[in-house]
């Protein structure tokens, strides 16, 4: 998955930097907390749920030929929130709509569908990383 992100031009350079332009420091060093997320980032980036949603996002991308984002489209911000979610529990979907609306970083560059489904790949993440 890390190889099919990376072609999509989402790094994970880019997905660090986009999930800590909304970090909320809460006990450990901002050092810690990104290795943490690049610990995170390995595991489900190799998990087969996690893999599935993001594969449905990047493939919808290509089946639909969209202009911006509409807005009577769901679909999009239901697999983001899918993906936090399974990561986080509801503290991922919390986590998901903040930054769903700030669209920081790699996420304002990607089409709907994928910067959705990155945003609910960061958002589950940056949750496991308050709550633990």
């Amino acid at each position: 998955m890390k190889r099919i992100l990376e072609e999509l031009g989402v790094t994970k350079g880019e997905l660090i930097e986009t999930a800590f332009k909304l970090y909320v420091p809460h006990g450990l060093s901002e050092k810690e907390a990104r290795e943490k997320f690049a610990e995170f980032l390995e595991k489900y980036l190799s998990d087969v749920n996690v893999n599935a949603l993001l594969h449905a996002g990047i493939l919808l991308n290509r089946e639909f030929d969209l202009e911006g984002d509409p807005v009577c489209l769901v679909a999009d911000e239901l697999l983001g929130i899918d993906i936090a979610e399974y990561i986080a529990g509801s503290r991922g979907v919390f986590e998901f709509i903040r930054y769903d609306k700030a669209k920081h970083g790699v996420l304002s560059k990607l089409p709907p569908f994928l910067d959705d489904v990155v945003g609910g790949l960061i958002a589950g993440i940056m949750s496991k990383i308050y709550g633990d």
